[in-house]
């Protein structure tokens, strides 16, 4: 086999492979990764248009070394220009870790800054939850009923099991201590969502997260309630 021959398969193997790992969910689309693999993989069948060259062939690939570029250009330029504080890589990390800046940015810009004062109440039982919120500074009790259940302080997330389908809240949450809340339009989200699989699916990680530190918080504090009682037959 000639030395053009092999850059050949390379190349074809290349395509197959960023194609399998992506289709897999093994690598996104807009990533280093994928536009290198197709970078590169086009480098290689061109050079061995070389020994048997075909235009069209040498077209698709010069096209595709152009787009391959294009996407890897716009990546770096979004590395280098979104910028985000430390309070929002918070709120990033708490509703949807590891999304890429460019997503990250997406998702952030629906959401706005909440003051709550104590007594006030984020969300009603019984009535559609209208956000996904992330809980900065203060601190919530999570009631059902007349019943405290749980108290949540900063780094909560709260509205995550009901903000996809709009159902109406199983409890209700007030203000106990002034409260610096981020809340994502619940509406919106689900429009962002229904478009941008990547994060949908990181949201669904934390979701499952906050869920079960949720139950191990509530069971916690059901035992610490309980645990002055003595039961007796």
């Amino acid at each position: 086999m000639t030395l053009t021959g092999a850059a050949g398969l390379l190349g074809v193997a290349l395509y197959v492979i960023g194609y399998a790992a992506m289709q897999l969910g093994l690598v996104r689309g807009q990533t280093y990764i994928y536009a290198g693999l197709n970078l590169f993989a086009a480098l290689f069948v061109l050079y061995s248009l070389t020994e048997n060259y075909n235009q069209s062939s040498a077209m698709i690939q010069i096209m595709w070394i152009i787009i391959s570029v294009a996407g890897i250009t716009r990546l770096l330029i979004v590395d280098k220009t979104l910028r985000f504080n430390d309070e929002e890589w918070r709120i990033l990390d708490a509703v949807a870790p590891g999304l890429e800046k460019n997503q990250a940015r997406k998702l952030l810009n629906l959401g706005e800054w909440r003051d709550l004062p104590v007594g006030s109440t984020v969300i009603a039982e019984g009535r559609p939850t209208e956000i996904l919120g992330y809980l900065s500074k203060g601190a919530f009790v999570v009631s059902k009923g007349d019943m405290p259940i749980m108290s949540l302080g900063p780094g909560a997330v709260i509205g995550e099991m009901t903000y996809m389908d709009g159902t109406p809240a199983t409890a209700r949450i007030d203000v106990m201590d002034d409260a610096r809340l981020f809340a994502i339009n619940a509406v919106k989200l689900r429009a962002l969502i229904e478009r941008n699989d990547d994060i949908a699916n990181a949201i669904e990680r934390s979701v499952a997260r906050t869920l079960r530190g949720k139950l191990q918080a509530t069971s916690q504090e059901l035992r610490d309630a309980t645990s002055g009682f003595l039961i007796t037959s």
